[in-house]
């Protein structure tokens, strides 16, 4: 394999040029014998496994085993940091149990910070879950956390990578690193210690090391705190169980010994007639913090689910528990607990009766939620659904309430996924309401289902009767313009066209219900003598969201002669009112004009100069100056008329001095533009001047004018010289 092989295989990495070109490039390095060819595919592996945190799969999984060769054999061979450091990255993902002593070889003397952080990264895969954890591995890293030579960084790394090691002298480690003058291995070692099944031992231990932090040691800090306090419940905390035997249950939870002793107490709790304990062990149950963090075998709470189903549906028939048996949560807070175990996962088409009588009798707008994801469940697993619950929930949505609420949003999604165009009537219903909250959820749920074929015009005149905005934003989603299209206009924004067909036509542009009913509507718009409907047909040619968008480019050509004639004929008409669009102001008409022609790709250089001579503000101005650079720029020729305007704006001093520049910029380089450009170095301004200087150094005529230049740089300033007369004299340098 030659060097300009691998050569090029680097390349198609960094750049692929297509999946399989990719794919024979990565093995052309990863087979190679060039040690750094194959570094450089192995770090290739590592950065797609990375990507596949944000979802998608790593391309190159199929050579997961002949990586995990390939960073084997560079491991074996001399020491050599960077080879060793990317071997030993790949290894964080790939390492097998018998890899222990590759790792540990690698990290023995090591000094590398690479090496030293893949290292730990490779060991703690291999020390992961493994029954008989190699001794030499744990006591080369043990070593290191003791190590005072080294970085603290490393050290608590070193710590990290003994996170999922079970055995004896794990603890001893966290006690002794725990007592390290270095604050930084002080807070890794009590984290370490206050975790489930270590913290009973070391609770007096971390107690004192808290005692002994300031308050801006880390984050890391807050979690050792949290870690002491224990996971108390949800919707409980603050409050205990009255019995004795119940409370002592509720510390084993929270702070258990072994999985058997913390479902023991579990069970105590939930099988007990104290509404408290029953809520906590339902809290428990349901969230992260409580048996699943801290069981070893997490599957082993699953056993007991039915149990926990059935004490949930016996709490929901029960009344609900008073604010002052949980006072920072409030009234009900047993029904809390238990629809929030049931949810819509576990909830059943036989619960209809049970979630119809909570949302009837609930006691706070936290249980109408959550009775509504309950009903979600109930609706979404019966074959029939059940009328009971779907009125119990169009009763929430048609209640006299002072505001929108967010049991109303629920209530809304849950009716429209559940029953899908069978929630029609209760939409339509929220529709014609005057809740503007709820109209634009109920529009959402109908444009998405298919709505928008069958209730079009009512769902546009709801939708223009926002003004064009959206009240509210389900998901993130623009209603208004999932109803009325993306793209109003550019320069004509929130204008409503006067005439009914105009109307019409503006209205198919914007959303379009065929291709010809698109063209159509274009044409009527063009072909009217109003300036709001040619520009706003205008801004639908040319912008990327118009008619482009739904039919392609080939959509534009179609239309591109009438559109030309609208651009000429409006270019030459005064610029319209600013009182004709608010948004835009002044010669809104002309900036339409001018983006059509821009997206035309025509030129027409006598008509912009007569715009660039005659431009009412800066924005159309701004708008011809960048049409004329790109004409100009590269061009073989340029109309003389165009050149001139140019240079009429160059010199016109009543103009920005921005605007001026950048005349003289499109300018620089143009055919025939020197004797404009020698007129030019008559202003006045030392920019304008230089500018204008600029543009005539070029080899065809700096010699003619290199007397002019230099009578003109000896005018300049010389301290605080502006940018365009030091560009100058870089140039003559």
């Amino acid at each position: 394999m030659t060097t300009n092989d691998l050569d090029e295989a680097l390349a198609e990495l960094r750049q692929p040029s297509g999946r399989e070109a990719y794919l024979r490039a990565f093995g052309t390095l990863l087979h190679s014998e060039d040690a750094d060819a194959v570094c450089a595919a192995l770090d290739d592996y590592r950065h797609e496994e990375a990507l596949t945190r944000f979802g998608g799969s790593n391309p190159l999984e199929p050579f997961a085993n002949e990586v995990l060769f390939a960073a084997r054999d560079l491991l074996s061979r001399p020491a050599d940091p960077d080879v060793h450091a990317s071997a030993l990255n790949v290894l964080g993902n790939l390492a097998e149990h018998e890899d222990a002593d590759l790792i540990a070889d690698a990290l023995d003397g090591a000094t590398d910070v690479d090496v030293l952080a893949n290292g730990l990264s490779a060991a703690a895969a291999v020390l992961m879950d493994d029954p008989e954890p190699s001794p030499r591995l744990l006591a080369m890293i043990t070593a290191m956390v003791l190590d005072e030579s080294l970085d603290v960084e490393t050290r608590r790394e070193a710590l990290s990578a003994l996170d999922q090691v079970e055995a004896p002298e794990i603890d001893d480690l966290l006690v002794r690193a725990s007592e390290s003058t270095e604050p930084a291995l002080q807070v890794g070692a009590a984290l370490r210690l206050s975790m489930p099944g270590r913290i009973r031992a070391h609770r007096e231990r971390v107690e004192r090391l808290v005692a002994s932090w300031p308050e801006n040691l880390g984050r890391d800090t807050s979690a050792v705190r949290e870690n002491l306090e224990g996971f108390h419940s949800l919707h409980w905390t603050g409050v205990e169980p009255a019995d004795p035997e119940l409370r002592a249950a509720h510390w084993e939870l929270r702070f258990p010994i072994d999985d058997e002793t913390c479902l023991q107490a579990f069970l105590t709790l939930l099988r007990s007639d104290d509404t408290v304990a029953v809520g906590i062990a339902l809290d428990h149950y349901q969230y992260w913090q409580g048996l699943r963090r801290v069981l070893r075998d997490e599957t082993s709470a699953e056993r007991h689910l039915p149990e926990v189903l059935a004490r949930a549906r016996e709490e929901l028939r029960r009344p609900p528990s008073p604010a002052e048996l949980s006072p920072g949560h409030g009234q009900a807070a047993n029904h809390v607990s238990a629809l929030n175990v049931i949810g819509r996962a576990h909830a059943t088409p036989s619960d209809a009766d049970l979630v119809v009588d909570v949302l009837a009798r609930a006691a706070t707008d936290r249980v109408r939620d959550d009775a509504v994801w309950m009903a979600y469940g109930v609706l979404d697993e019966a074959e029939v659904k059940d009328r009971r619950v779907v009125d119990a929930l169009s009763d929430l949505l048609f209640a006299p309430a002072p505001r929108f609420t967010l049991v109303k949003e629920k209530a809304i999604r849950v009716l429209s996924e559940a029953l899908g165009p069978e929630a029609d009537d209760v939409l339509l219903r929220l529709v014609r309401g005057d809740d503007v909250p709820a109209q634009a959820h109920a529009v959402y749920y109908l444009v998405r289902s298919g709505g928008l074929d069958r209730y079009r015009d009512l769902l546009v005149e709801v939708a223009e009767s926002w003004g064009g905005r959206s009240p509210a934003h389900p998901w993130g989603h623009d209603v208004a313009e999932m109803v009325l299209g993306k793209l109003h206009s550019r320069f004509w924004e929130g204008l409503r066209l006067a005439g009914p067909g105009l109307h019409r036509a503006h209205r198919e542009l914007r959303a379009p219900t065929s291709a010809e009913a698109c063209h159509r509507a274009l044409r009527t718009l063009l072909a009217d003598g109003d300036q709001v409907a040619v520009g706003i047909a205008l801004d639908h040619w040319w912008h990327p969201d118009g008619i482009a968008r739904h039919f392609g480019e080939e959509a534009r050509s179609a239309e591109a002669p009438l559109v030309l004639d609208r651009v000429r004929e409006t270019l030459r008409q005064p610029p319209s009112p600013a009182d004709l669009s608010p948004d835009t102001g002044l010669g809104a008409n002309h900036l339409s004009a001018l983006s059509a022609l821009r997206a035309a790709g025509v030129r027409d250089e006598p008509l912009l100069a007569d715009v660039l001579e005659g431009a009412a503000n800066d924005w159309i101005r701004d708008t011809a100056l960048e049409i004329a650079s790109s004409w100009l720029e590269g061009a073989e020729e340029a109309d003389p008329r165009l050149v001139a305007a140019l240079g009429n704006v160059a010199c016109d001093r009543a103009l920005p001095l921005g605007d001026r520049l950048a005349a003289v910029r499109v300018l620089d380089g143009a055919p025939g533009s020197a004797p404009v450009l020698v007129r030019v170095t008559g202003c006045p301004e030392a920019e304008i001047q230089a500018a204008a200087a600029y543009g005539l150094l070029y080899d065809e005529v700096i010699d003619e004018h290199r007397d002019l230049i230099e009578r003109l740089n000896a005018g300049w300033p010389v301290e605080d010289a502006p940018w365009e007369v030091r560009r100058v004299r870089d140039a003559l340098e």
